[in-house]
């Protein structure tokens, strides 16, 4: 016989309480979706920009409304720029020699605001399986691509979202390898891999490309224009183009990596690539155009701006500033830099007329026009780390839009 329990007045009391209170928590988030709804791009960008750039990129989980939001394109092109950093740390254990220590990825916080110092944050790898049998290939506006030693196995990971792909090992073994990826191309979730076989003629040579959009490697033929001897292993990525600095004669060479066939043109430096003597020519770009950054021995800089960048344009340098780094290292003092004479050049900013500079332990920001140090970043206390490499994204939280979900 089946019993049937009795519902005192106590239990109906209590179940209508908690239907109340469901309706109550339903209708507040109800209203609070409204609430947000209702908002203005303008005023939902402000609260969303107040918040720290690692929250706002979890919070695309909570639901596929609020990714959207997040994702908006009018809230990313309001996103502010993420500096981020790889370095080598020199009090490493993991490493038996000096520049053999594990490379690691940081991001830095905003610096204080009365011209304090800010701080680069380590952002833990180990979330990649395979970090111990990997060495870093190369590093592109906030991706990382990794090669198991030994193999011809790539992996391209994204240290703030944690996320990673694993590739398809390509056909043929690559002397040298980059990674091209671009945040702010319409295309912006897709990236290549660029291996150079080595397989050289005269003037040209086979270069392999992978397309996370194909996910795919396809074996191009490209003619550089230059003896193939010539290029260097100084390459750049911007706006679908991969540019290689040569040698004999002194010039940058622009191979176009996003289309089927590889087409190349080439433009002269205006000054050899060594700087004159003792000194290190690097390529970066500013304001959507290539920049040409020269440093000599004796701490001298030159910033060379590239007007016209297609095949069809007449390929000319112009000077833009000319700085010595001996008065960023002065200034960098005065804002508790320390001692020291060192003064290397890192890279452009992105948007504006700055560059980043590693003094004394310190990465400093340098306002090119208002010859000021405009910010300043350091590691924690008491540690040691030497920056190789450093770029400025719009955003982290769009990096991982190219990433699929790894299989571990």
């Amino acid at each position: 016989m089946a019993i049937l329990k009795r519902r005192s007045s106590t239990d109906t009391d209590t179940d209508s309480t908690k239907s109340s209170a469901a309706a109550a928590a339903a209708g507040g988030e109800a209203s609070a979706v409204t609430a947000a709804s209702s908002l203005s791009d303008d005023m939902l960008a402000e609260i969303i920009l107040r918040l720290p750039v690692e929250s706002v990129a979890r919070s695309k989980c909570v639901s596929k409304t609020w990714c959207a939001t997040v994702a908006d394109s009018y809230l990313r092109r309001r996103l502010p720029l993420q500096l981020s950093v790889v370095y080598f740390p020199e009090n490493d254990d993991a490493g038996s020699a000096r520049g053999k220590a594990r490379p690691r990825f940081a991001c830095a916080d905003s610096a204080a605001a009365d011209g304090g110092v800010g701080l680069l944050r380590d952002r833990d790898l180990c979330f990649f399986p395979f970090l111990d049998v990997s060495v870093v290939c190369d590093a592109c506006n906030g991706l990382l691509l990794l090669r198991a030693a030994g193999t011809k196995r790539f992996y391209v990971v994204d240290p703030v979202t944690r996320r990673w792909a694993a590739l398809p090992p390509p056909s043929r073994d690559p002397r040298l390898s980059m990674l091209a990826f671009d945040p702010s191309s319409p295309r912006r979730g897709g990236y290549h891999v660029v291996n150079f076989t080595g397989r050289w003629r005269d003037r040209g040579g086979e270069v392999e490309v992978y397309s996370s959009e194909t996910r795919a490697w396809s074996l191009r033929d490209a003619e550089f224009g230059v003896p193939a001897a010539s290029l260097s292993g100084s390459v750049h990525f911007h706006a679908g183009a991969v540019y290689v600095l040569a040698s004999d004669p002194d010039c940058v060479v622009r191979m176009d990596v996003t289309e089927a066939g590889i087409a190349c043109a080439v433009a002269e430096l205006p000054e050899p690539a060594d700087g004159g003597g003792g000194g290190d020519g690097r390529l970066a770009h500013s304001a959507g155009r290539l920049h040409y950054v020269a440093t000599d021995g004796a701490l001298r800089v030159k910033v060379w701006v590239l007007d016209g960048e297609s095949p069809a344009d007449a390929l000319q340098w112009r000077l833009k500033h000319a700085v010595k780094l001996g008065d960023v290292v002065q200034l960098g003092k005065k804002c508790g830099c320390g001692r020291g004479s060192e003064a290397r050049f890192l890279a452009l900013h992105p948007e504006k007329d700055a560059v980043y500079v590693w003094s004394a332990g310190k990465l400093l920001e340098y306002d090119l026009t208002r010859k000021e140090v405009a910010g300043v970043w350091a590691f924690g206390k008491g540690e040691k780390n030497r920056v190789v490499k450093t770029w400025l994204v719009p955003s982290s939280m769009y990096l991982s839009d190219c990433l699929p979900l790894a299989d571990a």
